[in-house]
């Protein structure tokens, strides 16, 4: 059974602990400006440190475009801060949104800092399972 604990309730993102897999899982909802994407992001970070985790699950189903600044600032600033503090491996969970899928791609082929893991999926229960599985 999965134990998850709602963190973060914002319009625009939810963080959850996911207890039964050490892990964060972010659920991205509409567009986020600069200042909210960087403080849902930083939150899960310290959450991630906090409980010593490594891993998280993107859930990017409901997520609009990520401007091109906060795709930067991800891939410039907070994956080099992630990977040192123990980031390592994300599931993503893809949605229908062109935009959104251009996105992700891009932050994941600019990112710097580290070697992270990372699989996209459809749902959250096959995100679950592969984490489970590593």
């Amino acid at each position: 059974m999965s134990t998850s604990s709602l963190k973060y309730d914002k319009s625009h993102c939810k963080i959850y602990l996911e207890q039964d897999l050490n892990c964060i899982r972010l659920f991205w909802n509409g567009f986020s400006k600069p200042e909210d994407f960087q403080e849902a992001c930083n939150f899960a970070l310290d959450l991630l440190v906090e409980n010593n985790a490594s891993m998280v699950i993107a859930d990017n189903r409901n997520a609009s475009v990520v401007s091109k600044e906060n795709q930067a600032w991800l891939a410039q600033e907070w994956y080099p801060m992630a990977y040192a503090k123990g980031f390592r491996t994300s599931a993503v969970i893809v949605g229908d949104n062109a935009l959104n899928k251009i996105s992700i791609k891009k932050i994941e082929n600019s990112r710097t800092g580290g070697e992270f893991t990372t699989q996209h999926f459809e749902t959250l229960e096959e995100a679950k399972e592969w984490l489970k599985s590593i």
